[in-house]
């Protein structure tokens, strides 16, 4: 007796929809193990606050602010919603590494805070603890409100999966070749309504206000006609970092706008109409609640805004030299000591605001990117490419000189412990050596004094900032000022003749400006107005330059006894003054387009013109003081919270782990694995029905999740279940243990250990994880027996059902070595079983009893090495810039079912047992070309696989393919497969439409490209088969780049390749195809695969 069906690898190819572990997973989805941090949580009436301290109670101001803060708002923005939290908020306080930001999970109720305070070029300053907890609540707030369902269900997905033909009759069914996974969210909140929400906060308070920043980019944008549309508004998108700011932007003013006009109400409103299951974007949204069409509303909020700019903004000015125009981060301009070099920070040639440090000599003009050693690889980080300068470094905050010529910076480190910590660095302009000033001081804004024997600088520490002086010479740092109630210390510079030092500081809205003495003091106010003062520098005279928007617009000032004097008229804004030894004024200077650095050979005085932002984008804030509890929210005080005392932290209650509600996931399959032809082999058996083969194939099931708010530990899983793969007569029948566990089924779980061991305080301590899997197949008439009903009878062919039962447990560990590399090994145990199904022989005369057996038995270690590094730009999703590669390695010991022989009428498996040793090898990686005209990027790209099995040749169950979806597209999954396989491919990819932008219902479209690639492979057992053997294919794919719901991205691609070379595959023996052939012919045919993911080089 002989099984048809001998290859069932194609049933593991399922589960890639199913379990992302199976992907390519970026390796920024894993942060590093970071063990060394003590935990401990502050409970209120409605929330946990989870912060990390040391016994000293280090760190646990912070916490103690965000409680409170938490609990002040709760009320209001509540209220204004009428919407709470179904369970008490988790807030995870960080402060481990110079990072600012927050981040509010609203389907968990959790939301993450960055003690840092935000320091941005585009909004102005405000109290930092005050603005983000209650921006991050309210986002968790306004967000529910617009689910359409519970936050317990997040998602719905819809997938749908089509196969290859099958030619191979030792094939069970093709490999995957249209392969869709898409999510019906339970909300649709366009970013800008998010965003302009969480800014808004409520029409009274105070925490957050529309500033001189904030309409300086709108003002400049509207007026040069680079504004956002609705559809831009929507969602991040491919947008830049500018881009992204202005949804942020436009956001807070069109949501001002709205609360203006329809009250405040009017934003829970338009909340609750998106959470209508009819309502899938906002104009429709609306149209319910205001009785105008979203389209309209932006239109006349646009008209009225730029109505406004054009009667009220003053004229731009000119007169001034870009001695920097690309980017749109261009800060910080310093000259060096001999007057011959100009260094700033730039983004130029990049879309994000990460910048690097340029030199521009200034005897001849010809600029340079400083190439900074140790610089951090990893995705949006930096990237080094083969001739080893830097694209993209990780600098930041002011730069200034020193006395021998040397430049200093700041810039962050990843530490062993796996914290990403800002230090000043000096560095050598000729030979590229650096000296490290500081040492994990979370140090930044250096300043050398004016004889170069000093360093003031400043530090981060629990919410404040402060001041420090570094004696160059013996290396001794002095702390001048000590803020613990979140004072900011900001950009120092000093006094020409050293004896004091000049900086920014924010205590709410605003700067001003202090100066204190270099060799210790009181801090004293220089410019403590109502208007915002910063940025301060002294001109060749010794006099004070700064930047103030005292005319409602930033200009530069001079401030001597004489009083103060403007230098600039600008219309967007003027920021850092530098003067150059020969009287050259270098400064930032904002357009629509960015900052600019901008020279002038002298500043005269100037008249800027008053002005005021218009008034629907003001709230009414002066409102508060009519109410006693609104005035005391905003005028609340909370400098005087201190952090716990080492007594105190003894009563702290330390940290217990605290999970996420389960979330369930419905999902809905259509999985076409099953033809209408119940038999490829016995014509006598009638096909399905169209009907009976779509319930056939739907597959019905949840995903379901839920992690540790700390991320220590997480567990993710999915049953899905074929209902119509059942022989059940009846509902009662169906629902029984046994036909149940008879389905169909595609079943995973998965837990993750993220938190190391207690004994390896190092980032590279290892993470743990378990996958188990499950999926089960029912075939009917899988089997064929050759039977001889008589002796003197004709052989006859008796069909039997099959079942495959298909198991596998994976223990991981892995270990993120950097940002850009990760090394992973585990054991796998892979029991595969095959059950017949009763059938009658016609050969004994009897039934023969259902039989079960092991298919396969495999025991492996195996241990992977993964590099990633990727430039970041707004169309790395088609057009990637960067490199990752993996090295795999695997030792396998199985027993391999070869065959079932009949033995006194019981079937009895006979196995083959093999020990395989396989090296694999995968890369791939592009580069981005300059050169395109017009809008949007080209670039090439390539990819690559190769795999060996050392030693002798096994049997092909153990074969690689690099065929189909995965591979070389011009050819069937399984027409490519071998014990060694090498496949090559080079692409170049360009835009046909590159900036779409277009709206429909729930769909952003964003853009498309056109792919144009080759492809080489060699798939053998044996010999090598030499360069002439290679199956190579041409072909081209449309991707589409969407968004989806205002929320997800979306990836459609469609490809169609053509196989150059035909080649005849020969069956092995007993193998026939349904028309006697011994040999199957592939190439020379078009093959189409058609995909809608998450991203496009998933696979």
């Amino acid at each position: 007796m002989k099984t048809i069906l001998k290859y069932i690898l194609s049933l593991l190819a399922l589960v890639s929809v199913a379990v992302p572990a199976y992907a390519q997973e970026p390796l920024y989805y894993t942060d590093f193990a970071r063990n060394g941090l003590d935990w401990y949580t502050v409970e209120t009436e409605h929330f946990l606050v989870h912060f990390h301290s040391d016994e000293t109670g280090k760190g646990s101001r912070t916490a103690r602010v965000v409680a409170r803060i938490a609990e002040d708002v709760y009320g209001p923005i509540t209220d204004l919603y009428d919407l709470r939290p179904d369970t008490k908020v988790s807030f995870v306080l960080k402060d481990f590494e110079d990072y600012s930001n927050g981040a509010a999970y609203f389907f968990d109720n959790v939301i993450e805070i960055w003690a840092p305070a935000l320091n941005t070029p585009f909004r102005g300053d405000h109290n930092w603890l005050r603005n983000v907890i209650t921006h991050e609540f309210t986002h968790m707030i306004q967000v529910q409100k617009t689910m359409k369902a519970s936050r317990h269900l997040p998602f719905m997905y819809l997938q749908y999966l089509d196969y290859e033909e099958v030619s191979r009759p030792d094939v069970l069914y093709g490999f995957p070749n249209v392969l869709a996974s898409y999510p019906l969210p339970v909300l649709n909140n366009p970013a800008w309504l998010a965003e302009g929400t969480a800014q808004f906060q409520r029409e009274w308070m105070d925490y957050d206000r529309w500033d001189s920043h904030r309409d300086m980019l709108l003002r400049t944008q509207i007026l040069e006609g680079s504004e956002l549309s609705l559809n831009d508004m929507g969602g991040f998108y491919s947008h830049t970092s500018l881009m992204r700011e202005s949804v942020y932007n436009h956001g807070f003013a069109f949501s001002q706008y709205l609360a203006d006009r329809f009250g405040e109400d009017g934003l829970k409103d338009l909340s609750a109409e998106l959470g209508n299951w009819p309502n899938w974007n906002f104009k429709q949204a609306a149209k319910d609640a205001f009785g105008i069409r979203g389209e309209e509303l932006y239109l006349d909020w646009m008209n009225e805004l730029r109505t406004h700019y054009e009667d009220h903004a003053p004229e731009a000015s000119d007169g001034f030299s870009y001695a920097e125009e690309d980017g749109f981060n261009n800060f910080y301009a310093r000259v060096s000591p001999d007057g011959t070099k100009l260094a700033y920070l730039s983004n130029k040639g990049g879309d994000f605001s990460r910048t690097g440090i340029w030199v521009q000599d200034l005897t001849d003009g010809s600029k340079a990117m400083l190439a900074i050693p140790q610089v951090e690889l990893g995705n949006g980080l930096s990237f080094t490419c083969s001739q080893g300068h830097k694209i993209v470094s990780s600098a930041s905050g002011p730069i200034d000189w020193m006395a021998d010529g040397r430049l200093v910076y700041s810039k962050t480190k990843d530490t062993s412990d796996g914290r990403l910590i800002l230090d000043i660095y000096a560095m050598n302009l000729d030979t590229k050596e650096k000296e490290q000033l500081t040492e994990n001081a979370r140090a930044f804004s250096p300043a050398v004094s004016a004889d170069g024997t000093r360093l003031a600088f400043v530090t981060h520490d629990d919410g404040s900032t402060n001041l420090n002086v570094l004696n160059l010479e013996d290396k001794t740092t002095v702390a001048l000022t000590q803020f613990t109630d979140g004072s900011q210390v900001i950009e120092p510079v000093w006094t020409p003749d050293d004896e004091w030092i000049y900086f920014g500081l924010s205590r709410g809205h605003g700067r001003d400006i202090y100066r204190i003495r270099s060799e210790g003091g009181e801090p004293e106010a220089v410019l403590n107005e109502k208007w915002d003062e910063r940025t301060p520098t002294f001109d060749s005279n010794g006099d004070l330059v700064f930047a103030s928007d005292r005319s409602g617009i930033f200009n530069l000032y001079r401030s001597n006894a004489n009083g103060d004097v403007a230098l600039t008229a600008e219309q967007g804004g003027a920021f850092m003054a530098e003067y150059a030894p020969d009287g050259t004024v270098y400064f930032s200077r904002y357009e629509g387009s960015g900052y600019k650095i901008v020279s002038s050979s002298g500043l005269e005085e100037a008249s800027p013109q008053a002005y005021q932002a218009p008034s629907i984008l003001s709230k009414s804030v002066q409102t508060s003081t009519n109410n006693a509890f609104r005035s005391a929210l905003n005028n609340r005080d909370d400098s005087g919270i201190r952090a716990f005392t080492p007594a105190e932290m003894d009563s702290v209650d330390g940290y217990s782990p605290v999970f996420t509600s389960m979330s369930f996931l419905p999902v809905l399959r259509l999985d076409k694995y099953v033809s209408r032809k119940r038999s490829r082999t016995d014509v006598r058996i009638k096909d399905r029905t169209r009907a009976e083969t779509l319930w056939r194939n739907t597959k019905l099931g949840f995903y379901t999740a839920t992690r540790e708010v700390l991320g220590g530990l997480s567990f993710f899983g999915g049953v899905l279940i074929g209902p119509g793969s059942g022989e059940a007569n009846s509902f009662g029948d169906f629902l029984s243990p046994s036909s149940l566990l008879d389905l169909e089924r595609d079943v995973f779980i998965q837990v993750d250990y993220a938190r190391g061991l207690p004994f390896i305080n190092k980032r590279w301590a290892p993470q743990f994880s378990a996958q188990l899997f499950n999926v089960r197949r029912n075939v009917e008439n899988g089997l064929s027996i050759e039977e001889f009903p008589c002796t003197s009878c004709y052989p006859d062919t008796t069909l039997a059902d099959l079942a495959y039962n298909l198991w596998e447990v994976d223990l991981m560990a892995k270990s993120k070595i950097a940002r850009w590399l990760m090394l992973d090994a585990g054991y796998r145990y892979s029991p595969y079983r095959v059950t017949t199904k009763r059938f009658f022989s016609k050969e004994l005369n009897q039934g023969i009893p259902p039989s079960s057996s092991r298919y396969y038995i495999g025991r492996a270690f195996h241990s992977r090495l993964i590099f990633e590094s990727y430039f970041s730009h707004r169309d790395m999703n088609v057009v990637p810039h960067g490199l990752r590669a993996e090295l795999s390695v695997e030792r396998e010991t199985g027993r391999l079912l070869n065959r079932f022989d009949l033995e006194d009428g019981v079937l009895s498996p006979v196995y083959e047992e093999s020990t395989v040793r396989r090296v694999s090898f995968s890369a791939k990686g592009g580069m981005k070309l300059g050169g395109w005209p017009g809008k949007g990027i080209h670039g090439v790209n390539f990819r690559m696989r190769a795999s060996t099995i050392l030693g002798a040749e096994k049997d092909d169950f153990y074969n690689d393919y690099v065929g189909g979806l995965t591979g070389a597209r011009g050819y069937p999954f399984y027409a490519l497969g071998g014990n060694e396989t090498l496949w090559l491919q080079a692409g170049y990819t360009f835009p046909i439409f590159p900036r779409i932008k277009k709206q429909f219902l729930f769909t952003y479209i964003d853009k498309m490209y056109l792919k144009l690639y080759g492809d080489a492979a060699w798939a053998w057992s044996g010999s090598w088969p030499g360069m002439s053997n290679a199956r190579k294919d041409v072909g081209a794919e449309v991707r589409f780049g969407l968004g989806s719901y205002y929320l997800l991205p979306t990836a459609l691609f469609i490809s169609a390749t053509y196989g150059l070379d035909a080649f005849d595959f020969q069956l092995d023996e007993g193998f026939v195809t349904p028309d006697g052939a011994t040999s199957v012919r592939y190439g020379e045919s078009w093959q189409w695969h058609l995909g809608i993911l998450f991203d496009f080089d998933q696979l």
